[in-house]
Formats: structure tokens, C-alpha cells, sequence
């Protein structure tokens, strides 16, 4: 039949089921995608995030309850208990930084595990992390491995949690960009990551944003304020909480707390404050250190007449330094305001704060290791910053509350900031792109990375610190790119491409550089027009600059000629990697990497013109010079030996090519995450062979996985998602399914024949596949 025959080549993106790959030149990333060859080195599979879902109920101190928020824990509680109605049970606690909103959280989930129930604690500062404990939560709630690896996470999530019929609770804290909240799907529109709870179970989320369009329908809001008016008594209570009976009176505590604003955070910073400087002997104190509430009041306000309350939370803060100054931490200041020019993220801090990265950084220059890692435990003790516990695998990270950030801030200390991280991200030790412990390195610098772009002032850095900084950039977008943000990665380097042209000029190599990676993030997207007008034109560029033979001339022809193989001008492909593969040979030899890169390409091509032979010899060729250069395992020689097993099935050597796909899957599934495009394909080509053998429903099964993945990760309509579409309708008519290959065969025609036009070859592949099933509906 018509519809037997598989797409190959062409524009469908993983025809030729290529692996993700990318080349590291030096500093420069040529990001991969989807479907195409591993080069020289293969990053780093994203690691997995590490995390916890249990409610830090540590954190709760029995001994100071919570004061003034009585009504609110009541109010709370009730409507949490309640029964849910037809929109279920969602409450949002919305409010200012400081407010206590988090220690509400915590006071209800302690309470409802006292009472037997099952909580769980989620934050979400960032996606990445948000989305790993909702998986974890899932997996709690009884979902398995293989449910969570088909993409339907959220729905899955919700799913699970419909059926539990004991009581629990979960806490979603730090939502202060709800955006993170929508997933695959919309906070407001109750198909996000977060939707409302039925049957026993509610769902308590704290965050800053109290906008009713933000949430929609779905979500009770509850909006905290600060302790002031009626509330001051209980104000001054945390004062006292926290500040030694000697401190003051009552009256002199609520004194403080209305100056204070009445605000939880500000109120506890103060009464630590006090403590400690009372616990500091009269002899150590310097003159002016305020042991008492009215001492702290009058030295609060010495200079200042009339503050809003983020300056109040400032001059706070301010107190708590000199603190510490005046007891020998003598650069806490200027460490804490270096902190603040980071990124609001999670600060890698083991490689920014180091000696070697401040030696630009004024005063703090004078800072030796032990220094350093006394002034940041110091600065944790005042509550000021957070130095969270080290999780196996994952950088040592330094957090610190918005608001102190932003109290804390100076503008002269942006640039040491955006300098110090374009030091480390150029830094020699995170040029192992196959060590786990960089590829989490770069994901926790990249948004500082990305943050020292965005807020630098390009026209004012000398043309050194400006190439620093976007090669920099550039080299951060490989981590969009392996996290599957490639919208965010063409948005930057766009960006940065456009920078560059400015203040360097369009034909400058860090430029080029920036505008060939660009192209490839291009490609990812399936913006394959786009991507070969790019390359064409860099080709241009490169040829009138280095000649025809450079090395950047070459990485750019063999980019250009995967685009055309994509986009199905197989002979043109063809003719481009042979050239380049000649010069590659002559310059560089038969087993240099960018050799043995090329010559797996032109097998690619052969195969997909059928020369199936002459594609399986260039094919053990290479993979007999990388199992010689590298080893059997890496995920250079894992790529040809997929190839390679890719050639023995379509030359009908079954049995070899099975063993062979499943051997390459195992070993993957030891470097790489489940959801790695990498993983994927072999799964992809491993079904495609079990449906060869006739085991269908093994097949298909693999074949939905590898769908739902796709197309929470690439979308719809991009053509790795179209071929996997494709595919498992031929399973569905081969399991008599008819009605619902039907279904899948005219979603992917509709895609292919507006993208690529009726007349492409994938487009009447997959007509008459539909033919195909059309005939077998009508004989029914």
C-alpha cells in the first residue's frame, strides 16, 4: 500500500530521525535541535531539578505565634474546609513582600497535618523548578514513570488528585509571577498548572498579585495587609517576640510598629536586631548602637523625616548592617549591595562570589575565601539573605527577598555585577559541556547571564567588556535551547544580533557568531526559510572574509546544506556536504571530529535518496574511527550507531536493528533525562521497528509517548511532531483503528499542505496514506 511507505527527507524535521547535537567552538555554541546530528560534543542533558514537596514545617516557631491574622486564619481555614462548589476550592493569599503571607501558609499546613492530612509545598519562583515538584507531586498522588513521560503532565496531576479521597492540602508559595502558574494551559481559564481542587483536597497559593484578570474565576482571593490601624497591639507583639524583655516597654514596642508600618518582615528584622546587639557585650558596642525600641526609633529616623514603607524596610536593613559592621563584617554592606545587581533568581554564588571574580569588584577585592563565606553567613544570620541547604548535583544558591533587593540596590554596582558573571560564564571550567555539574552550573547562571544583558548599558562598555558580554549571551542560549526555550533563545540572540550590528558592525566574528546561532535556533523552530536566508547570507560573509576552505566558512556550508537536505533539495545537500567534506579531509584528516561530522551528514543524505549501501559503509567508517577515538558510549558514537541501525531497518535487517536501537536507548537512558530530544528519537525509531515486527500495541505505546512529549515541548505543528503523528496513525490503521488514523492523518495533510504545499513529497505521502485508510472505511 501507498500509505506503507515512511516520509523521508524533506521538510518533516525528524525524517531522517537525527539526534540533537551541538558544536562547542571554544565558547560558541552551535546549538542542535530536534533531529539533527550530534557534531563535535553534545551538551549536557538538562539535570534533573532536584526538589522537595514536603512542608517546612521547621521553619515554624511554635513559640511565636502568629499575631494579628486570627480572622484571616479563621476565614482561611473555613473556606478551605468547605465544601467545593461546581468551580472547585482555589484560594490565592495576595499581598505585599513582608506581609506574612508565607508563615500563613505554613501555620494552615501545619494545622492540617496535625489533623491527618496530606500537605504538600511547592514554590514557585521558577518554572523549572515549579514544574519538577508538581511532578513530584503527581508521583505522590500514585502517577507512574510512564504516565508522566507522555507530556500530559498537568492534566495527569489533576487527574491524580481527583481521585484521592483523603483530605489534602496544596500550598503553592512565592507565586509572585503567576505567569509561571499557566503551563501548558491558562491560570484563568482553570487549565494551567494550578486549577482548583475538588472532591477533599484545596489548593492555597501566596502570592503578590491580587489582579482579578490574573486569576480569572477560579481563584478566592484573600488580600493581606500590614498590622496597622486596630492591629498595631499585635504589631508590637512581634516586636516583642522577637526583641529582649530589656528592650522597652509595651508602649515604646507599639511606638516602633507604627513607625514600622506594621509590616511582619520589617517587625521581625527589627526585633532580631535588637537582640543581637543586646547580646553583644557594652565593651564591643559601638557608642550608637540602639539597644531599646526608642533607641532603634530615634536612630531610624536620624536624617529622615517621612518614608514610605519600602524605605523603611530600607533604613531596616541598613540598621541590620551596620550591625554587622560593627562587629568586624566590615564589608556587609557592599557585599549586600553587589548581591542586589544580580538577577531576582537563585544566585549560583560558589562561582560568582569566589576571590578571583571580585577582584573588580572595590573593597570587596580585600576578600579572602573565609571572608567572604563570613561576611554571606552573617548576612544570613540577620535574616538578610538565605543560603539554601546544597542538593546533590545542583550548585550551592544564595536567595534573598525582593524587597531587600531592591532596598538595596545602587546603580554603580550593576556593571561589577555584569562583569563578574561574564567572567565566570567564559570561564575554562565550564567548557565540559558533558559534565553534569556544568550543565547545572549554566542553568543557574544563565538568567543572571541574561539579566546582565538586559540591564547593561551597551553604548557605555569599551568594545571588550561588550564582546565579553554577548559572546556570553550567546553561550547562555544553549541553555534555552537544551531547556526546549527556543522562542526565548531567537528573542535574545535577535537582541544581541541586533547590538552587535550596532556598536561593532554586522560583519564583526562575534556578530557572525551571534547570527549563525541565531540560524540554527531558527531551524529549530522549523523556520526553515528563515534559517537558510540567514545562512546564505552569513556564507557570503564568511567567503569574502576567510575564502572558501576557513574552518567558520565550512561550519557555516554544512549548516546551509542541512537546511536545504531539511527543506528536501537532497541533491543540492548532497553536493554541499561532499564538498565540504573533501576540504574536511585534505585540511583535517579522516578522523577529526568535524570530519566524521560531515561524513555522517552525507550518509543521512544517501540514505534518503535510498542509496542504502553506500549510506551504511560511509556510516561503520565512522562510527569504526569514534568507537577508536572516543568509546562505544558516547553520545558522539551513539549518534552513528542509531544511524547505522536506522540503515539495517530499512534494508530489512530487523532483529540487528532492534538490538541495536535498544542497546542506544539504554545507553542514553544513563546520560540524559526521559524528555531529552535525543531519548525521544530512538524511541521514535525503536517503535517503528517493533511495528515492522508486528507487536503493535508496544508500538503505538511508544509512539503516544514520544507524541504527547512532542507536543508539549515543540507544539503541534512542528515537523518532528507531524512525522510521530504520522506514524502512529499507520499503527492505528494497522490495529484496525481506522476512524482515528483518519483523524491524525488529516490533522498532519492540513499542517503539511499549508507549510509545504501540496506538491511536497511528505504532503502526498501522507495523502495517500489518508487515501489509504479512506478506501479501507468505505469497504467496511
Amino acid at each position: 500500500m501507498a500509505g506503507e511507505q515512511e516520509q523521508t527527507g524533506g521538510a518533516v524535521g525528524r525524517a531522517d530521525n537525527r539526534l540533537t547535537g551541538g558544536t562547542v567552538h571554544g565558547h560558541v555554541v552551535q546549538a542542535g535541535r530536534a533531529d539533527i546530528t550530534l557534531r563535535m560534543s553534545d551538551p549536557a542533558a538538562p539535570a534533573a531539578v532536584a526538589v522537595t514537596v514536603a512542608p517546612p514545617l521547621g521553619l515554624r516557631d511554635p513559640g511565636r505565634p502568629l499575631r494579628g491574622r486570627e480572622e484571616t486564619l479563621e476565614r482561611l481555614e473555613a473556606e478551605l474546609a468547605a465544601e467545593p462548589g461546581a468551580e472547585g476550592r482555589l484560594l490565592a493569599l495576595c499581598g505585599m513582600g513582608g506581609c506574612g503571607k508565607t508563615a500563613i501558609a505554613l501555620e494552615i499546613a501545619a494545622r492540617r497535618s496535625a489533623a491527618g492530612g496530606r500537605v504538600w509545598w511547592v514554590e514557585a519562583r521558577n518554572g523549572p523548578a515549579l514544574e519538577a515538584a508538581l511532578r513530584a507531586v503527581a508521583r505522590q498522588a500514585g502517577a507512574t514513570q510512564e504516565e508522566l513521560e507522555r507530556g500530559d503532565t498537568a492534566d495527569l496531576l489533576w487527574s491524580r488528585l481527583a481521585r484521592l479521597d483523603t483530605p489534602w492540602l496544596l500550598v503553592v508559595d512565592n507565586a509572585d509571577d503567576p505567569a509561571l502558574l499557566d503551563g501548558p494551559g491558562s491560570l484563568s481559564a482553570g487549565t494551567g498548572w494550578i486549577r482548583p481542587a475538588t472532591g477533599p483536597g484545596a489548593v492555597l497559593v501566596t502570592t503578590r498579585d491580587s489582579t482579578r484578570a490574573t486569576w480569572g474565576q477560579v481563584a478566592r482571593l484573600h488580600l493581606l495587609r500590614p498590622l496597622t490601624g486596630g492591629r498595631l497591639d499585635a504589631a508590637a507583639r512581634i516586636l516583642r517576640d522577637h526583641a529582649p524583655a530589656s528592650a522597652g516597654t509595651p508602649a515604646e514596642a507599639h511606638a516602633l510598629a507604627a513607625r514600622l508600618g506594621g509590616l511582619p518582615l520589617a517587625l521581625r528584622l527589627a526585633g532580631t536586631y535588637l537582640d543581637q546587639a543586646n547580646r553583644t557585650p557594652a565593651p564591643f558596642r559601638a557608642p550608637a548602637t540602639p539597644t531599646t525600641y526608642t533607641g532603634y526609633l530615634r536612630a531610624w529616623e536620624d536624617g529622615l523625616d517621612r518614608l514610605d514603607q519600602g524605605q523603611a524596610l530600607a533604613r531596616t536593613w541598613a540598621m541590620s548592617v551596620a550591625l554587622l559592621e560593627q562587629r568586624g563584617h566590615g564589608h556587609a554592606r557592599a557585599l549586600l549591595e553587589l548581591l542586589a545587581a544580580f538577577a531576582d533568581a537563585d544566585l549560583p554564588y560558589t562561582h560568582l562570589l569566589t576571590p578571583d571574580r571580585l577582584t573588580e569588584a572595590g573593597p570587596l577585592a580585600a576578600l579572602d575565601g573565609p571572608a567572604i563565606w563570613q561576611h554571606l553567613t552573617a548576612l544570613a544570620g540577620l535574616g538578610l539573605v538565605e543560603l539554601l541547604e546544597p542538593v546533590p548535583g545542583v550548585p550551592a544558591v544564595l536567595r534573598m527577598h525582593p524587597l531587600v533587593r531592591d532596598a538595596s540596590r545602587t546603580p554603580g554596582t550593576v556593571p561589577v555585577a555584569n562583569g563578574i558573571v561574564t567572567a565566570a560564564a567564559l570561564a575554562d571550567e565550564f567548557e565540559d559541556a558533558m559534565d553534569a555539574e556544568v550543565t547545572a552550573a549554566w542553568r543557574s547562571l544563565a538568567p543572571h547571564i541574561l539579566d546582565a544583558f538586559e540591564r547593561a548599558d551597551l553604548a557605555g562598555l569599551d568594545e571588550t567588556a561588550l564582546l565579553d558580554l554577548t559572546l556570553a549571551v550567546n553561550v547562555a542560549g544553549r541553555q534555552l535551547v537544551t531547556d526546549g526555550l527556543h522562542a526565548q533563545a531567537r528573542t535574545v540572540l535577535e537582541a544581541v544580533r541586533a547590538a552587535g550590528s550596532e556598536h561593532v558592525g554586522p560583519t564583526h566574528p562575534h556578530t557572525l557568531i551571534t547570527r549563525h546561532n541565531l540560524a540554527l535556533v531558527l531551524r529549530e523552530l522549523g523556520e526553515l526559510v528563515l534559517a537558510r536566508a540567514e545562512f546564505e547570507t552569513l556564507l557570503e560573509v564568511r567567503r569574502s572574509l576567510g575564502g572558501d576552505t576557513h574552518v567558520e566558512t565550512l561550519n557555516t556550508r554544512h549548516e546551509l546544506a542541512s537546511v536545504l537536505r531539511d527543506q528536501g533539495e537532497l541533491d543540492s545537500a548532497r553536493s554541499e556536504f561532499e564538498a565540504v567534506l573533501a576540504i574536511r579531509r585534505r585540511e583535517l584528516g579522516d578522523t577529526d571530529p568535524s570530519t566524521l561530522t560531515t561524513r555522517h551528514e552525507l550518509a543521512c543524505v544517501l540514505f534518503d535518496q535510498g542509496e542504502l549501501d553506500s549510506a551504511r559503509a560511509e556510516l561503520e567508517a565512522a562510527l569504526a574511527a569514534e568507537r577508536d577515538r572516543v568509546g562505544d558510549t558516547h553520545p558522539s558514537t551513539l549518534v552513528t550507531r542509531h544511524e547505522l541501525a536506522r540503515t539495517l531497518h530499512e534494508q530489512g535487517e530487523l532483529v540487528t536493528a532492534r538490538a541495536e536501537f535498544e542497546a542506544v536507548l539504554a545507553a542514553l537512558r544513563e546520560q540524559i533525562a526521559d524528555h531529552h530530544p535525543h531519548l525521544l528519537v530512538a524511541r521514535f525509531d525503536l517503535a517503528r521497528v517493533l511495528r515492522d515486527q508486528g507487536e503493535l500495541a508496544r508500538a503505538r505505546a511508544e509512539f503516544e509517548i514520544v507524541l504527547a512529549v512532542e507536543r508539549e515541548r515543540l507544539g503541534d505543528t512542528h515537523f518532528s511532531t507531524l512525522l510521530t503523528q504520522y506514524s502512529l496513525a499507520l499503527v492505528l490503521r494497522d490495529q484496525g483503528d481506522l476512524t482515528q488514523a483518519r483523524v491524525e492523518l488529516e490533522a498532519v495533510l492540513a499542517v503539511e499542505t499549508e507549510r509545504l504545499g501540496p506538491d511536497h513529497h511528505n504532503t502526498q505521502i501522507t495523502r495517500r496514506a489518508l487515501d489509504d485508510v479512506l478506501r479501507l472505511l468505505e469497504g467496511r
